[in-house]
């Protein structure tokens, strides 16, 4: 082939190819770009690195559960000591002072309220106790829930209930022999958690004696007519 033919077909093969080389001029200087390096089309993931990636987060989501399902553990066995504490209190109030003292169960404020049920004027305001917030007011005791200390969800009222038959209760009241004003146990669930996940603890209270006993973590639910709306 001629010296011009080969000229011919190099300049040919360049239009085909597109330009090998491009010059950016900016005042005198040129900056040059190799054509064929310089741009490179990104690449996808293989299938080998998808099924890598699934299996990491898989082995993640292993590990994390059981941790969760510990946190709604310890927050609600934590909660009902607390409160299976305050009931105590209150109890022990209603013997020492020869009266009644009753806890409110307040499930719209998710709370519980302490205070003097019984006919003595005198006893209307409590006294101080390391329980007490700074700003309860004189004649109350206030649980708040919500402002419990918690490391997992917030523990919630779900539902209380007396007898057999589980009628709704909304309070109990302790007498001066330290029994409660039932002639049955009353029974309080506190919850965790939210749709299947929702695990639950109740704390039952004996009707001769007043003690409180706390029950085992589960599952399962109270009884549909005593939840709390």
């Amino acid at each position: 082939m001629s010296s011009a033919g080969r000229d011919k077909s190099c300049r040919v093969g360049q239009a085909k190819r597109g330009p090998t080389i491009a010059a950016l001029k900016d005042g005198g200087t040129a900056l040059r770009l190799s054509h064929p390096t310089f741009f490179k089309p990104a690449k996808g993931l293989t299938l080998l690195e998808l099924l890598l990636v699934v299996a990491i987060v898989a082995i993640l989501a292993a590990v994390a559960l059981p941790g969760a399902q510990s946190a709604v553990h310890e927050q609600l066995r934590s909660t009902a000591q607390i409160v299976a504490t305050d009931l105590a209190y209150a109890r022990s109030l209603a013997v020492s002072n020869n009266s009644n003292y009753r806890v409110v169960f307040n499930f719209t404020e998710n709370r519980l309220v302490l205070e003097h049920s019984g006919s003595s004027v005198s006893l209307t305001t409590l006294p101080r106790s390391p329980f007490s917030s700074p700003d309860d007011p004189t004649d109350r005791h206030i649980v708040d829930l919500d402002e419990l200390p918690h490391v997992g969800p917030t523990v919630r009222l779900a539902a209380a209930a007396s007898g057999s038959t589980f009628e709704k209760a909304s309070d109990v009241e302790f007498g001066p022999l330290g029994q409660t004003t039932r002639s049955d146990a009353t029974i309080l669930w506190l919850a965790a958690g939210s749709g299947d996940g929702t695990k639950y603890i109740t704390l039952q209270i004996n009707p001769a004696t007043g003690l409180v006993a706390v029950g085992d973590y589960t599952a399962a639910a109270p009884p549909a007519e005593v939840m709390a709306n």
